[in-house]
């Protein structure tokens, strides 16, 4: 199993890979939003936020698929928008969580419920995906779903989060993040992905046992 010794260098082996039709927030820089430091910013952003959660431990892990393209491919963090930075800095009590574009600050859906629904956790809950960049279309920045042979470039990241967190659950939004958890070898508790008008059968169900 992979281990890496710090968040940093987490991290750096995220921004060292190179697919095709695949934005590496950590290293690639979005011509249409981003700002010239963009990937340096969103290095930080993660680094932060792994290294807290390395420090301080997780109960729970909720997996989605891949980064939006309203919320992480901006802001480097799984299932967090730019509307939720300051909140997410508060949550993991770190600082210095900052934009990596220009313009106003873009909201996510699936961020949008994510967050609302983290307080009512029985404990520290860290996000994560089965694919931990953005898959797209060929010139497009809308978001497509992973292939097995991409994933299959990425190293066994899902497992050791659990392990290096200490997590005792595992939350699988939607069937796809499930056959990924499964796939690593995590026993995840199925519930309804919040996107696409299943935030409040979300809400209702991510709780229970």
């Amino acid at each position: 199993m992979n281990a890496w010794a710090s968040g940093q260098q987490f991290t750096d082996m995220l921004a060292d890979i190179s697919l095709a039709n695949v934005f590496n927030p950590y290293s690639d820089v979005c011509s249409v939003h981003d700002l010239a430091n963009a990937p340096a910013i969103r290095r930080a952003n993660l680094t932060a936020v792994l290294e807290a959660a390395l420090a301080q431990g997780a109960a729970e892990l909720w997996v989605g698929l891949e980064l939006g393209a309203r919320g992480g491919r901006r802001t480097g963090l799984a299932l967090t928008d730019e509307a939720q930075l300051e909140t997410c800095g508060d949550y993991w009590a770190t600082s210095g969580l900052n934009r990596a574009t220009s313009g106003s600050p873009v909201k996510e859906q699936t961020a949008t419920y994510i967050w609302q629904a983290l307080p009512n956790a029985k404990g520290r809950v860290f996000l994560w995906n089965a694919f931990p960049l953005h898959c797209h279309q060929p010139g497009c920045l809308t978001n497509r779903g992973h292939t097995r042979s991409e994933v299959d470039k990425i190293p066994a990241i899902l497992p050791w989060l659990a392990r290096a967190l200490n997590v005792q659950r595992v939350v699988a939004l939607g069937r796809g993040a499930e056959l990924a958890a499964r796939r690593a070898g995590l026993d995840p508790k199925y519930v309804r992905h919040p996107g696409r008008g299943g935030g409040p059968q979300f809400l209702t169900s991510v709780h229970k046992s």
